[in-house]
């Protein structure tokens, strides 16, 4: 497969996405150190799951690469993608002069890659096993793809094209290797009470391994 940067109209979508959470969340959203400190609760959840020390890292879907800092600080060699230009922009202001994390809009090559993260990246695309393969496709050999997705109707937002049970996800990911899928609830206990649910508390946290990552597409 030739890896293309993505067509301004899609770059536009999501850079329009990009400043609608701007403005959605306020000037938190621009304040680095705070943002640093409360990652997202299923960002912590792949910390924990996955560390990155040591490793050669792809962030895909990095947004504005706050995440992406931290796997760098936590000792990856990282790298941020995303497909919205403006978010990348903002990625480069946080690092400031630091030489890495790598943030880029250009799809990267083959093979380079221990572990890549995508994080809630599936249920916004079309063709979700498609997006796997390119994505195993990054891998060097021994290498995962691991990330998270919102379970069932968790989530109303209009731009998640797809939502998942757990034999749907396990679909998605089956034809590109060994596949493991964990249900994750912010707040187990509550989880398993008769209680209204805490919407976004709950997600499927995925791994695919392939049994020999493939050099090119």
């Amino acid at each position: 497969m030739v890896h293309t940067p993505a067509q301004p109209a899609a770059a536009d979508e999501y850079d329009g996405q990009y400043r609608a959470w701007l403005e959605q969340h306020g000037p938190r959203a621009l304040d680095f150190d705070w943002r640093l400190t409360h990652l997202e609760w299923r960002q912590r959840v792949l910390l924990r799951r996955y560390p990155p020390e040591g490793k050669r890292l792809l962030d895909f879907g990095c947004m504005d690469g706050v995440f992406t800092l931290r796997l760098q600080q936590m000792g990856g060699e990282a790298v941020g993608y995303d497909i919205s230009p403006a978010a990348i922009a903002q990625a480069k202001q946080f690092r400031a002069t630091a030489a890495r994390p790598v943030f880029t809009t250009v799809p990267p090559g083959p093979g380079q890659f221990d572990l890549i993260y995508c994080s809630e990246a599936l249920e916004h695309v079309g063709d979700d096993p498609g997006l796997v393969g390119e994505l195993v496709g990054y891998l060097a050999p021994g290498g995962s793809v691991v990330g998270t997705t919102p379970i069932g109707d968790e989530h109303a937002d209009p731009a998640k094209r797809g939502i998942y049970d757990q034999a749907q996800l396990k679909r998605a990911l089956s034809p590109y290797g060994r596949v493991y899928v964990f249900r994750y609830a912010r707040r187990p206990v509550r989880d398993r009470l008769p209680f209204r649910k805490t919407k976004g508390g709950r997600l499927f946290l995925f791994q695919v391994t392939p049994p020999n990552p493939p050099v090119g597409r």
